[in-house]
């Protein structure tokens, strides 16, 4: 993770980000089809054995995942 925009918390270990991702790590989620660049929602899990981020998807734009984020805060 790279820059942060925004965290939620869903218990048990997992969480729920939107922020930009190395290559490496979108390789590594399998989320290359996506493109590299941009702001992605993804979930985090620390929990025993589920350790790494699964890619939810991706904003297409900055503004984009701002509004997201606002949305996201409402529920």
């Amino acid at each position: 993770m790279d820059e942060i925009l925004a965290s939620t918390d869903l218990g048990n270990g997992r969480s729920v980000h939107v922020a930009t991702l190395s290559r490496e790590t979108v390789i590594d989620s399998e989320a290359q089809h996506l493109g590299f660049e941009g702001y992605f929602v993804f979930e985090a899990s620390d929990g025993a054995g589920e350790k790494g981020i699964s890619v939810l998807g991706k904003t297409v734009s900055f503004e984009a995942a701002m509004r997201f984020i606002e949305l996201f805060k409402l529920h």
